[in-house]
């Protein structure tokens, strides 16, 4: 019986890339296949389909002389290439736009690149292939400037089709400064495209120093016309609640709402109102920031003094190694510079005194207490604004924080009462000290005057937010129109609303079952969402915004739910508050550097917009 003969094994298959190719027939490898760069057509890795595919779909360039077809297919090959450097330097250009850094930094970008590509690809064949690409790329102060301005432009168009396109839309105004001192105007809009919300800057204008409502009214109007958008389209409007927009004759609302021809939702910022609040409870805070302001800037203003108290801290081997400077403008910064302060509170006594500045606050006991308890008390507020701010946040979830912190102060009012200091542990660590521990009475009577400035912040919360407490009900329609009463809705603001038409859909909608269940998972989702985004903002990683989440959800009813879905996708592009406005001056004043080549307002405007 004879034994089947095996199969010879090929050393070649034939099946590999030759470099050879590319001069003679104009294909590169992509992918493991042979790509043809005059059709874009992949063809097998083998010498005779590559011919038979250059000989019959491109005969004018195989009769072509040897020389000529070389010429002709390097020119395809360049143009080809010239794509991809083309590509890979815009992608640089809206990088160094979005950083606000110098447009000459192109130059150095290719050139840090090409000094590191000799070590990073130094064992691979084709490195000298990969230093000349990156060699070729465009990357001079004109092109940058070029394809920033270009970037920009087709954002414009795109931005100009979206907004034609969207059902409504919510505007945010803010005012703000830019690094000449200029007033300068934000309209920002907030609408859906898809399933995706968008926030988009349509205007950035320059204001007289003193601003009348007229003026904003122009600047919106003229955004408003320069992208045909209709003002009757807009449901609210938010704003840091400047006479100038909310005043009661002449301001910016009121000629806005004859415009409109339909009454406006009003926001204040939360962000604001809570800021306003926190000043409001606090006035002893003002005289307590400024004592310490004077002996941190003494501290770390003057050369000398600042590595001395270093190493000072570091000789006690204290819990910080520096201090913070107090900033104003910045809503975080007072907590940040109380709570470094009291920490170090031993080592600025004690370098005071070895410097000879006489400053008594620091042997007065009820100014240590004070500036304690602010330190605390700061500390809470500053945790409410960190969960005001973020990407993606409804105004129906920045009010449930609000409303879940004003529940926090009747526990902090009552736990001073009681003198237990549960959720204020510097001061009950500072009154507890043998200073106090023998005078029963002034423990008592500092805690009562602590407990007054609680009660007094609880009351001006519970004042204000009233448009968000008149607006709730319908908030919460956002993400549980499944559980809300037509009767409880506040669509006073909301005219070009067919109310009739919604109670019915609401009806309807409420008793099946399939539509219900959608929200129920809409918000078990939320709810994950919320947790991945906790743990991702301690870990430092990124998570999908909920807003998107939502607007797929309501996207998803059927067209009968026409108006239950215009009252759900207006409620969702309400702005909470205005910090788009806020980052985006942030990314203004960085980008209009003074010492800066770049500093031209348009075109700080353009990397404003591209930021945003």
């Amino acid at each position: 019986m004879s034994t089947p003969k095996k199969a010879k094994l090929k050393t070649d298959s034939g099946r590999s890339f030759q470099e050879a190719w590319t001069e003679s027939f104009g294909v590169i490898e992509r992918h493991g296949k042979a790509l043809c760069i005059l059709c874009s057509v992949s063809v097998v890795c083998r010498t005779s389909s590559v011919r038979r595919h250059f000989d019959t779909n491109h005969r004018s360039v195989a009769k072509l002389g040897e020389a000529e077809r070389k010429e002709f297919l390097e020119g395809k090959l360049r143009k080809y290439h010239s794509q991809y450097l083309t590509a890979a330097s815009f992608q640089i250009s809206l990088c160094i736009a979005k950083h606000g850094k110098p447009l000459a930094d192109g130059d150095f970008i290719k050139m840090a690149m090409l000094s590191g590509s000799d070590s990073l690809f130094h064992d691979f064949p084709n490195k000298d292939k990969i230093m000349q690409r990156i060699s070729e790329m465009p990357l001079s102060r004109s092109t940058v400037n070029d394809q920033i301005v270009c970037a920009a432009s087709d954002a414009g168009q795109q931005r100009t089709t979206h907004l034609q396109k969207a059902a409504c839309y919510s505007v945010c105004l803010c005012k703000g400064t830019d690094r000449s001192d200029h007033v300068r105007l934000a309209v920002i809009l907030r609408y859906a495209v898809g399933d995706t919300m968008r926030q988009e800057l349509v205007n950035l204008v320059s204001l007289p120093g003193r601003t009348r409502g007229v003026d904003i009214y122009d600047a919106v109007m003229e955004a408003f016309l320069s992208h045909d958008i209709r003002p009757e389209k807009v449901v609210s409007v938010t704003s840091d609640g400047a006479p100038c927009v909310v005043g009661a004759t002449s301001g910016f609302l009121q000629l806005f709402v004859k415009e409109a021809k339909h009454p406006v939702i009003h926001f204040p910022c939360i962000i604001h109102q809570e800021a306003l609040c926190t000043r409001g409870s606090s006035r002893t805070l003002d005289g307590i920031l400024k004592d310490v302001t004077k002996m941190v800037n003494y501290i770390i203003a003057d050369a000398p003094h600042c590595p001395q108290f270093q190493a000072l801290l570091d000789e006690v081997q204290a819990q910080y190694g520096a201090l913070h400077m107090y900033e104003s403008i910045r809503w975080l910064s007072r907590g940040r510079v109380l709570q470094r302060f009291v920490a170090c509170l031993d080592e600025v006594r004690l370098f005071m005194d070895e410097n000879g500045q006489d400053h008594p606050q620091l042997a007065d006991g009820a100014w240590l207490s004070s500036l304690v308890f602010f330190a605390d008390w700061t500390l809470h507020f500053s945790v409410l604004n960190r969960k005001l701010q973020g990407v993606g946040k409804t105004a129906e979830r920045m009010f449930c924080d609000i409303k879940t912190f004003e529940r926090k102060l009747q526990v902090f009012e009552r736990d001073l009462e009681s003198g237990q200091l549960k959720y204020f542990p510097s001061l009950k660590m500072h009154l507890e000290h043998p200073a106090f521990a023998g005078d029963p009475t002034s423990l008592q009577e500092r805690c009562k005057e602590f407990s007054s400035i609680v009660a007094a912040a609880k009351e001006t919360f519970s004042d204000r937010f009233l448009q968000f407490r008149k607006m709730e009900t319908a908030l919460c329609f956002l993400t549980s129109p499944d559980k809300a009463r037509f009767e409880g809705l506040d669509l006073s603001c909301l005219h070009w609303l067919d109310c009739g038409n919604l109670e019915m859909e609401l009806l309807e909608f409420q008793e099946s079952s399939m539509w219900t269940n959608k929200f129920c998972d809409l918000r078990a989702t939320l709810e994950k969402t919320e947790k991945m985004e906790c743990e991702g903002r301690r870990e430092g990683g990124s998570v999908s915004s909920s807003e998107n989440e939502i607007l797929k959800v309501w996207n998803s009813l059927p067209k009968h739910f026409k108006s239950m879905k215009a009252l759900g996708i207006a409620l969702l592009t309400l702005f909470g508050s205005s910090q788009a406005c806020e980052q985006l001056f942030s990314a203004l004043s960085y980008c209009k550097s003074p010492t800066s080549e770049h500093s031209s307002r348009e075109l700080s405007r353009i990397r404003a917009d591209l930021t945003l």
